[in-house]
């Protein structure tokens, strides 16, 4: 339609139709650009930057780094099926998870805290205030829990949404309310190093629902004010 315009004055249906296929192609490179962007999040580029050829490197990049392609166990022998690496690290972690240890105070406490602190902040009620300021500090593109909502979809959704946090946060001050039908995760492995082998070259971390976290960080920043 470009090059026809270059030779003649376009028709009102040629000139509509240019229009639709244009928006259509917006429409779809701006899918492609999120799916790609999905699959290898760099925080310093902002969407709207074209560097196709960049996240589609990253990518392949990010992939092969968080693939675990095989495991050295106890004995230094290599596993490389997805049973047998599954089967080592499900023991590896089970045996670490869940078990108590007597450590041994090295430490004199009440010299290094003030005892003398007001902590009757920390049993107030949450505040809507409070609530709002923890979503505006969200992080948009951090990997979803169980939910499979981000903080991307929380801050473009929170005025349709934020009546039934506030019920949340109020019945769970209130202890009204049983999380257990919400209160769990995935759980992933985070490479310690650049090239692991080991499973002891991995860390595991735990991607919560969006409401679930949202309460574990009211409680958390209180208790950084106390600490502050």
């Amino acid at each position: 339609m470009d090059s026809l315009e270059e030779c003649r004055r376009l028709l009102d249906p040629e000139w509509n139709f240019r229009v639709i296929i244009k928006k259509h192609l917006a429409t779809l490179l701006k899918y492609r650009k999120l799916y790609w962007q999905k699959r290898y999040t760099v925080n310093r580029v902002r969407f709207g930057d074209e560097c196709t050829k960049f996240f589609h490197a990253m990518t392949t990049v990010n992939f092969r780094k968080n693939a675990i392609s095989f495991l050295r166990d106890d004995h230094n022998n290599i596993i490389t099926d997805h049973d047998g690496k599954e089967a080592l690290l499900l023991i590896a972690f089970k045996n670490r998870m869940g078990i108590t240890s007597q450590p041994v105070m090295q430490f004199d406490l009440h010299s290094l805290i003030n005892v003398n602190v007001d902590l009757n902040h920390l049993v107030q009620p949450f505040t809507r205030e409070e609530i709002d300021l923890l979503f505006s500090k969200l992080p948009v593109d951090k990997a979803p829990g169980p939910d499979g909502f981000n903080g991307l979809f929380i801050k473009k959704c929170w005025n349709i949404i934020k009546e039934d946090f506030y019920k949340l946060c109020e019945s769970f001050f209130e202890l009204d309310v049983n999380l257990e039908s919400i209160n769990n995760s995935f759980i992933t492995l985070v490479a310690r190093v650049s090239t692991p082998e080991t499973v002891n070259d991995y860390r595991p971390i735990s991607l919560l629902n969006m409401d679930i976290k949202i309460l574990t960080k009211l409680l958390a920043n209180r208790l950084q004010l106390v600490i502050l």
